[in-house]
Parts: C-alpha cells; structure tokens; sequence
C-alpha cells in the first residue's frame, strides 16, 4: 500500500535526509545487477523469462487475432518498443538493444543474453571504443521477473523521475485495496498491475511505485526500472527497492507460492545488491508510516522470514 506524495513538483519527491547507510564506495544497482548476471547467478532464471516472455508475446498475438476476428476495427498489440529502454547516461556508448516484436521475442527465447540487450559481461564494465559501455540488462531489479512489456500499456513519464541511488534496503507491501483478488490467471494478474499503474499516475507520480510484484500463483513481475527511485515508502524511497505481493492481508492470507517465491526474492535482492539482513522492512514499519501495510496476516510471515536470514 502506498502513500501519497508529501508535495507537488515536477518529479517525484526525493527524501529530505540522506540515508546513513549509504556510502561513497557503493556501486549504482544497475552495476551490481549486471554484475549478478555476469557471474552467471540468474543464468536457468533467464532462459527461462525469455520463454515465457515469448509464449507472452505469442498469447497476446493470438488474442489480438481473435480480437480483429470478432471486431475488425480493433486491433490488439503488444505495446511499441521505444520505451523499453531508459535514455542512456552521458558519455556512455549505446549497446544494441532488441525490439519488442514477435521476432525479437523469438530471439530473446532462444538467447537469454538477447533479452537483457547484449553482453551483461560488458554491463559489468566492458570498454567498447575507450568508453566504458553502458548496458541495461534488463530494466527488473531481478532478471528472473516476467518483463514489463507484457502487461504495462503505457511508457513511464521519465521526465518526473529520480535516478535510483546505491540500494541500501528492500520494503514489502500489500496492495491494501477493497477489491480482492483471487486469481493467478495472467490476464487478470496483467489487468491488476495496469490498475496499480494508473492509480498511481492519479497519485501524480511517473509510473507504478513498485520495483517486483509477486502475484497470487507466485510468479514475479517486473514493475517500475531498478535504475529509478521508486515511490511506495513517503520520504523513503531512495535506494529502497519496493517488493509488493499482491493482495490485500487485512482480509486474505497469502499464498504458499507467494511466500516461497517472496523469500527467494528476499534472498537474491540481498545477494545481488549487498542488503543487510536488518534493512529487509515492511511498509509499516518505517518512521512516520501511517499505515497497516503489509496487513496482519502478511507481517508476521516477513518477521518470520528474517529471522532464518543470514547477517
């Protein structure tokens, strides 16, 4: 469950106060991330999404095929690509990148690399022409998520946001809203983060507020890019990766599969990004949080899961 904006500005609010934990040797996220995937941490996960994210694109098509049949004049189709990939930093050298189409999607499926668009070796500091490329491997904080394109309709408003600082911490949330949902059907679960989306963008703020979703089935979406701040914690959103699971616990449990694939994602955010164990918070329990997020049924499960974490 998210917060409101504490203030009106072109971007979204930054915190008042720098976070003590972070220092000056820690590496930007989009840095470790291609650094998890070079040493070959997520190699199975990532075969595995490009797979998905084809049979994605493949659905899709046949829908907006049974979509013209019974209605010509509307046509479904995946979104356009040009959003895909945030613009690039100054002086950085552009990789090739792929297009989300119905070949670019077959290519991504039978090359992992493809998806993250290229080399995630050269992500990690490879040199192309005596500058340091830039790579983006991927825009999810975790490159197991299933990716954006197949459920966002809409690009972020990169305008308004804020460059991700060195993460410095995860937060676990609770969607919180009246209208329950049951299903792990993909076309539900794609309606529901679309929902999110807009309901955020009404909030003022550039795009969804979470950076990973997990849904009822337990499978993982991406949300909002790791290498943007996200806004799901007021005043607190500086390298905070915000984790919902999907759901409200004041009035259902979450799922087994959700909790077995919250504390992978638990664990991999803190391998792959250097988070102590006693930076893993619930929405709750930040200073000044007026709210019962992540609900009672779903709190004590993440008190639960720190205690078998490793320092």
């Amino acid at each position: 469950m998210t917060e409101l904006p504490t203030a009106a500005s072109r971007r979204e609010p930054s915190d008042p106060f720098p976070d003590p934990q972070r220092t000056a040797a820690m590496r930007p996220p989009q840095e470790l991330l291609a650094a998890a995937v070079a040493r070959g941490e997520f190699a199975f996960e990532l075969g595995e999404v490009a797979r998905r994210a084809f049979l994605g694109a493949s659905a899709l098509a046949v829908l907006g095929l049974a979509a013209c049949a019974s209605t010509p004049k509307k046509v479904a189709r995946l979104p356009d690509a040009e959003w895909r990939e945030p613009p690039l930093p100054p002086g950085t050298v552009a990789a090739a990148a792929p297009t989300v189409s119905t070949d670019g999607a077959e290519r991504a499926a039978t090359d992992p690399k493809a998806s993250l668009g290229g080399d995630a070796s050269a992500a990690a500091g490879g040199k192309a022409g005596g500058a340091k490329e830039f790579n983006p491997v991927g825009e999810a904080a975790l490159p197991w998520a299933k990716p954006r394109f197949l459920w966002a309709k809409a690009a972020p408003n990169r305008a308004n946001l804020n460059p991700m600082l060195p993460v410095t911490c995860v937060t676990i949330h609770h969607d919180g809203l009246d209208e329950l949902i049951w299903s792990a059907r993909t076309a539900d679960v794609a309606a529901r983060l679309e929902h999110y989306r807009v309901g955020h963008l009404g909030r003022g703020w550039a795009d969804i507020g979470y950076h990973l979703i997990i849904d009822r089935g337990g499978v993982l979406w991406q949300g909002r890019a790791v290498r943007y701040q996200g806004a799901h914690v007021s005043k607190h959103n500086e390298g905070n990766i915000g984790v919902l699971v999907m759901g409200n616990f004041d009035r259902q449990k979450p799922t087994p599969a959700q909790l077995a694939t919250l504390r992978r994602v638990v664990a991999d955010l803190r391998s792959t990004y250097g988070i102590k164990r006693g930076r893993v918070y619930t929405h709750k329990e930040w200073q000044d949080a007026q709210t019962a997020c992540p609900g009672r049924n779903l709190q004590p499960r993440v008190e639960q899961l720190r205690r078998v974490l490793k320092a």
